[in-house]
């Protein structure tokens, strides 16, 4: 079994990515899926065997949340300043440790993964999910420094966390 690696940046971190349109669907009959790059975020088609739809149906995001804890600052209409804690994340994505915010709030947020590390700015994030003690955020617009510096942090959880690439049969 071959490793599926993403011609973009040759990661072998991929993930299947939910199907759009009609031609991904006719792609799929022939075992051509639509792959998602989990740090460069590059969207490809290969041919693969494995990947099925049932795999496909189960989850919609095309990014894999790791678990992580993560301080975070907020800030929210120029004015809500707090500091609480990311659970997860992804390179487009996380959820964060917090109560109040109502489902398609804007914010920004700086986060800051380790002590020696530089701080990621994430210009905009929407809330898409609301939990009794935590918010579902979708990262719209990140600097392209700050999301380097994200796909290392992304890329340091998923080889500790021991997440597997996807093979290509």
């Amino acid at each position: 079994m071959k490793t599926l690696h993403c011609p973009n940046c040759g990661t072998p971190f991929v993930r299947v990515a939910p199907q759009s349109g009609m031609v991904e669907r006719v792609l799929h009959h022939l075992n051509v899926v639509p792959f998602r790059c989990q740090l460069c975020m590059n969207k490809f088609h290969a041919f693969s065997r494995e990947a099925t739809r049932s795999a496909q149906a189960s989850d919609r995001r095309q990014y894999k949340r790791l678990p992580t804890s993560i301080q975070a600052q907020f800030l929210a209409d120029n004015r809500i300043r707090s500091t609480n804690r990311i659970t997860d994340i992804s390179m487009d994505g996380c959820t964060l440790q917090t109560t109040g915010l109502p489902r398609g709030t804007f914010l920004g947020l700086v986060l800051k993964p380790d002590q020696e590390d530089e701080a990621i700015r994430i210009e905009t994030a929407m809330v898409c999910s609301v939990r009794p003690t935590s918010v579902g955020l979708r990262f719209l617009e990140i600097p392209l420094p700050d999301q380097r510096r994200l796909s290392q942090v992304v890329l340091g959880l998923l080889v500790s966390q021991g997440r597997h690439p996807v093979s290509n049969a």
